[in-house]
């Protein structure tokens, strides 16, 4: 805000000034202008930086750029060309600032300012623009639309880019930094209408801590964390760039592997069962960790990613049933 009022109030400086020279105005008022153009934007800057509340501050600063801007509009005695030209570019930063609500109280302060002030001084109306004031308007037009559409840009990139990465912090695991259960939804319900165009097979692996109440219990909630960060770990070093690792909720892993037929999807599983078995987390050796796998290759019987979960899961526990720690696919 500082630098935009400050360009701003100087390109302004320029046509206001050449208007009030051509109507012979008193040198105060000239003092006046100077001072609105070059003090009032570092008065601005120290009132908005040193507020609690810097955003309110700095509204009201935006409105008492319009009841200037109102108050110098009835000087120039509605001077056409800078006259619209300055009320345009007003509205415009309130609008870009505040949206409709501060532009509707920006336009009520300026049509206040500039309906006393022109009163005041007995309504005089001067609309022929001199070439002096259209050469001096010239800068403010072209240089401050300009800069105002590269400011606009700027925060629309820094938005889009806040954006993704509140999508992306949406999508992830706020402890493991691995994809959560709506992300991962998201990319089975992808490959299942991949799958339905396609005939290659995909894989959907559900993976359970063996034990883990049994950690928490024994060594306490903090060990337990520290147990599903390892376990995230191993599954992004185990896992190729187009699978899709996930924490379904508490204990529970999911990995979309698409493209990955029966063996290969076994291999992979028995890779992060070999990688768990030499996890030194616990504090001792008295408990060993061990993880149950379940595999189901997508079908086209299935219409949701629940129906794939669901596969997976029920190999799941059809792992569990048979003593844990192994892999069941089906």
């Amino acid at each position: 805000m500082y630098l935009m009022r400050t360009l701003g109030t100087l390109l302004c400086f320029f046509p206001v000034l050449s208007v009030l020279v051509e109507l012979d105005r008193p040198g105060w008022l000239l003092v006046l202008l100077a001072a609105n153009a070059f003090i009032w934007p570092i008065v601005a800057y120290l009132r908005a930086k040193n507020a609690a509340l810097p955003l309110d501050k700095e509204h009201h600063n935006l409105i008492f750029d319009t009841v200037a801007g109102g108050f110098w509009i009835a000087m120039m005695a509605v001077n056409l060309l800078p006259s619209v030209v300055i009320a345009t570019i007003l509205m415009s930063d309130r609008v870009s600032a505040g949206g409709f609500p501060l532009l509707r109280k920006g336009a009520a302060v300026m049509l206040g300012a500039f309906a006393i002030t022109w009163l005041a001084l007995g309504f005089p109306f001067s609309p022929v623009v001199s070439q002096t004031t259209l050469y001096a308007t010239l800068p403010l037009i072209a240089i401050y639309v300009f800069a105002l559409s590269v400011l606009t840009n700027s925060i629309a990139c820094k938005l889009r880019k806040n954006s993704r990465e509140l999508e992306r912090i949406a999508m992830m695991d706020p402890l493991l930094d691995i994809a959560n259960r709506r992300l991962l939804e998201q990319r089975i319900e992808f490959e299942l209408i991949k799958l339905r165009h396609n005939t290659h097979h995909s894989a959907l692996m559900f993976i359970d801590i063996d034990n883990f109440k049994e950690v928490n219990d024994r060594y306490g909630h903090e060990v337990g964390d520290s147990l599903l960060v390892t376990v995230s770990q191993i599954l992004h070093v185990a896992t190729r760039k187009t699978d899709t690792p996930a924490r379904l909720g508490g204990d529970e892993f999911v990995i979309l592997l698409p493209e990955t037929p029966d063996d290969e999807a076994k291999n992979i599983a028995r890779r992060i069962m070999e990688a768990v078995s030499v996890m030194t987390v616990l504090p001792d050796n008295t408990l060993s960790l061990t993880l149950s796998i379940g595999i189901a290759q997508a079908t086209k019987e299935m219409m949701s990613s629940t129906d794939w979960l669901k596969a997976a899961d029920d190999a799941l526990y059809q792992a569990k049933r048979e003593g844990k720690n192994r892999i069941y696919a089906h």
